[in-house]
């Protein structure tokens, strides 16, 4: 497989979140690929469920895996970090999760992975960490830039962003 960029989300409401998400990024660089940037937090309410207000971040990575092969490490990384019900259709508290958003300018569909992520677009918690990585992105499946994403959802002023000094934990 050849070098691939990812962008990553991941977001923690359950226990001390931003312990969490350093731990998950340090599994990320162990198992998936060179972490090349990382985000600052954003604290935003949950959304979809009644729940505590989550931690997100995004991250890019540099990895030479396959799609389906980083969806089974973040599935090892999510299992090893406690979370439960992966495979549940509703939205739940959760310690750890972690979502492909885009992989280079891939459109991949399968059964259990959609590449660009679905519903990224429609979410203000992972576009604002996203384009804080990279401004420049483009949605390789409408061949918009990412920014302009922004602009059509609802500004939401209970987003706060949080400055991240990561240290692997």
């Amino acid at each position: 497989m050849n070098e691939s960029f990812v962008y990553f989300s991941i977001g923690s409401n359950l226990g001390d979140r931003y312990y969490n998400i350093s731990k998950c990024i340090s599994l990320i660089e162990k198992k998936i690929g060179n972490v090349i940037s990382i985000s600052s937090l954003y604290k935003n309410l949950a959304q979809g469920f009644v729940g505590d207000y989550f931690y997100n971040c995004c991250i890019k990575v540099k990895s030479y895996n396959s799609p389906l092969k980083i969806l089974n490490f973040i599935s090892s990384i999510e299992s090893e970090m406690g979370r439960e019900n992966r495979n549940s259709e509703e939205y739940q508290s959760r310690i750890i999760d972690i979502d492909i958003i885009l992989f280079d300018d891939l459109i991949f569909e399968d059964q259990n992975l959609k590449i660009p992520h679905p519903r990224f677009h429609e979410r203000n918690f992972v576009l604002l960490p996203l384009l804080e990585i990279n401004n420049e992105l483009i949605d390789p499946k409408s061949k918009v830039k990412i920014k302009s994403y922004l602009m059509k959802i609802k500004s939401d002023d209970s987003i706060e962003k949080i400055s991240f000094n990561y240290l692997k934990a």
